[in-house]
């Protein structure tokens, strides 16, 4: 494990396409190792699972779409897909701050469904196991248990993991906070 982000490098996106082929050919064996490329959102570093990662993009132009909850920004044109965009900061309840050239889009698939979420930077892959993850860290309410699997220390930082599922399938994902 790195001991602290260093940035997305150039190759990002062919390393996360030679993990996902490793995972796939790998898939009859038991390997206990997962990989996560982490982002930062504000201050805070999280994961996401390579396996769920379908591309990383500079920003694309996001048309706002009128009626849907703050944290959508719109929808994007993806490969020829329509797409929404969301905002992380925002669906998480996190201080918004001014847009930098770091910012990218992280496309993601969980089932049958993609979706863009906005990310302030890039930062590694990084491999991880199962016991390396504790739920200590997410148990102080029902969004952190929505939205997280665990967190872990990043040389000294703490990294959450992304539980995208959860993610998909919250109720505050399409609709307006109550």
């Amino acid at each position: 494990m790195p001991d602290s982000p260093t940035g997305p490098g150039k190759n990002v996106i062919e390393q996360v396409r030679r993990a996902q082929q490793n995972h796939l050919a790998q898939d009859t064996l038991d390997t206990p190792q997962q990989q996560y490329l982490t982002f930062r959102l504000n201050a805070e570093w999280y994961g996401l699972s390579v396996y769920q990662l379908v591309e990383v993009l500079p920003i694309p132009k996001i048309t706002r779409v009128p009626s849907v909850p703050d944290h959508i920004l719109g929808v994007m044109n993806f490969r020829g897909e329509v797409l929404s965009a969301v905002d992380l900061k925002k669906l998480f309840g996190l201080a918004q701050s001014e847009s930098t050239a770091d910012q990218a889009i992280v496309v993601v698939e969980q089932g049958e469904m993609q979706t863009g979420l906005l990310v302030d930077e890039i930062g590694d892959l990084i491999e991880l196991a199962p016991d390396d993850l504790s739920e200590e860290a997410i148990t102080a309410g029902e969004l952190q248990r929505v939205f997280f699997e665990g967190a872990t220390h990043w040389g000294d930082i703490l990294l959450s993991i992304i539980k995208l599922e959860g993610i998909f399938g919250s109720k505050d994902m399409y609709s307006e906070r109550g």
